[in-house]
């Protein structure tokens, strides 16, 4: 079933059957308003049985699926996650994950440290803080075009990543950069929603995405329910630095904030996490935190 597309099908809220090429699932852990719906939920392990699936999750802020014909000729093409931000928003263009690794990500490391770090570098420090092992499974929470997942399952081949973010675009592109062996799924859903089980992820890493976060509170709150007891997660983020004022300036109108140090500390804090490590070059600050 490699390359297949499954939509997760919330029967409660869309009145229809599957149509071809589509597989029915259950509903998610948690409802449009973001409360427990029924109890059900994935288990990772069964979902990377068939990995390289991408899965339609109904959660939090993704809206209801809908017939193509109905969205032509009612709304026209709806948007399946209400985003609050410019940086929410553009990440769902298919041009930002056509060109997010070879003009950003590629330049942006070296950018964002002053030049001390290189992309690869940066993606070392982030697996060999993870310690991935062999037959666990880890979480790529806001994924992107999984640059991430893709260093771990380098450091660790026979790990299960599950990588999730709300855009489409960039999950193909991740699934289209991932090996053809790569024990992965992809899931399109809300990150503050999960449609995973408390205590079932061993690992997960996040790579910028905390700073564009519209509620990041909600969605470490929720990291740190599906990871399980002392399980570790490496958030890559930016701080503030040399000329705070202007950096924040520059940046928030896109919806990106920059906290300071203890401000981010006590963010993962508030969520139950401790700070077991850190590593730092210019703005850019990896940080292993530690789950309750």
């Amino acid at each position: 079933m490699n390359g297949r597309v499954c939509v997760w099908i919330n029967r409660d809220q869309v009145g229809r059957e599957p149509e071809k090429g589509e597989v029915a699932m259950p509903d998610g852990n948690r409802g449009m308003d973001g409360d427990p719906a029924n109890g059900h939920s994935l288990k990772p392990d069964e979902l990377l049985l068939r990995p390289g699936r991408i899965v339609h999750c109904q959660t939090g802020r993704m809206q209801p699926l809908v017939r193509r014909r109905q969205m032509r000729e009612e709304q026209g093409v709806p948007s399946r996650f209400r985003s609050a931000s410019m940086a929410e928003r553009s990440n769902l263009w298919r041009l930002t994950a056509l060109v997010y690794e070879p003009l950003w990500r590629k330049y942006s490391t070296c950018i964002l440290t002053r030049g001390a770090w290189s992309l690869r570098e940066e993606c070392d420090i982030v697996s060999e803080m993870l310690k991935p092992v062999r037959g666990a499974n880890y979480l790529d929470l806001g994924c992107s075009t999984g640059v991430y997942s893709r260093a771990v399952q380098e450091r660790e081949a026979e790990s299960g990543m599950i990588l999730v973010d709300y855009s489409l675009p960039m999950l193909e592109k991740a699934r289209m950069k991932a090996r053809s062996d790569a024990r992965a799924v992809y899931l399109q859903c809300d990150a503050a929603a999960l449609p995973l089980p408390a205590n079932s992820m061993d690992g997960a890493v996040m790579g910028g995405t905390l700073n564009e976060l519209s509620e990041p509170e909600r969605v470490l709150s929720e990291l740190a329910r599906v990871l399980k007891k002392d399980a570790t997660a490496v958030i890559m983020h930016l701080v503030r630095a040399g000329n705070p004022a202007l950096l924040a300036k520059l940046l928030s109108p896109g919806g990106v904030w920059i906290p300071d140090e203890k401000d981010a500390d006590a963010l993962f804090r508030s969520a139950g996490f401790e700070l077991a490590d850190s590593r730092r070059a210019g703005v850019m600050r990896i940080s292993l935190i530690s789950a309750p």
